[in-house]
């Protein structure tokens, strides 16, 4: 199981909250760190994306909704693997899945 960041310091959205409740079970992963939330005018609230940005560490999800949170996940195993296995989970069919390359200064 991950453990907790600071002691559940920082709240999660509820569009994250679902992403890190199947995450949390899911072998392979050693911790994972909810971060800033903002909040997002832009999209409708509708649509729920997840986003996959790859790490030495793992990878950080941007996850959004009617806010926007990332959400960085600590890995013992592969995270391509991870994501792989996020995308085909039952709960989370209603989301949206992508990856991206993580750029300097973005």
């Amino acid at each position: 199981m991950a453990k907790p960041r600071g002691n559940e310091h920082t709240t999660l959205t509820e569009t994250a909250q679902e992403v890190v409740r199947v995450l949390a079970r899911m072998p392979g992963v050693k911790m994972i760190a909810p971060g800033e939330i903002k909040t997002n005018s832009k999209k409708g609230s509708g649509n729920r994306f997840v986003t996959a940005v790859y790490t030495t560490a793992g990878m950080e999800l941007l996850i959004s909704g009617q806010s926007v949170q990332k959400v960085a996940v600590h890995t013992t195993t592969d995270p391509h693997e991870l994501f792989l296995q996020l995308q085909t989970h039952k709960k989370l069919k209603h989301f949206h899945f992508k990856t991206r390359e993580r750029k300097p200064g973005i």
